[in-house]
């Protein structure tokens, strides 16, 4: 939803409408599992791209489940596809037609994850100006000034109904000192 389309949309629309959205992002900006990680290696050796030289094949899962461990799942889907089109030619750290060394990936996988958390950022300071706007007050504040609220109403029918002369104190007050 773009930002004109959003701001005509009532208060509270928008904070539900924000809230689906930053919950989608922090859902794909999930630090990659295992099975994410096997995935991402099964894809880029199935278009050819060789494993580095120096790791031991029985722990090329486990090498790169640590390497990429908090690393956003996002950012390894989308390094992915780049290091399969070969989008990193121009990158000195990327051999092409090689899988990347473990650091390499990670790098490579949380550069494409940035955008992302940035959008996530502004989503989040969106938020908090919506709510801002919204005077900034919780609902026991709230709750507390409409206790404070009744009890004076009360306390005004309560001198009403007692005072003389159909005037009340605070009116008397007034009349003496003008």
């Amino acid at each position: 939803m773009t930002l004109s389309e959003m701001m005509t949309l009532p208060a509270e629309a928008r904070l539900s409408t924000l809230s689906r959205e930053i919950t989608a992002l922090t859902e794909r900006l999930a630090p990659a599992g295992e099975a994410m990680v096997l995935r991402s290696l099964d894809a880029m050796q199935t278009a050819g791209m060789t494993v580095p030289s120096g790791i031991e094949p029985r722990k090329i899962l486990a090498v790169y489940h640590y390497a990429l461990a908090g690393v956003p799942g996002c950012g390894l889907a989308a390094a992915t596809q780049k290091l399969i089109r070969g989008d990193y030619a121009a990158n000195a750290n990327v051999l092409l037609g090689t899988i990347p060394k473990p650091p390499v990936l990670a790098a490579l996988a949380r550069a494409e994850a940035l955008s992302m958390r940035a959008e996530l950022a502004r989503k989040r300071e969106t938020v908090a100006a919506l709510d801002s706007l919204n005077g900034g007050r919780s609902e026991v504040s709230r709750a507390r000034v409409r206790a404070r609220l009744e009890a004076f109403r009360q306390a005004h029918r309560a001198a009403k109904a007692g005072g003389q002369n159909g005037s009340t104190p605070a009116t008397r007050e007034i009349h003496h000192a003008a």
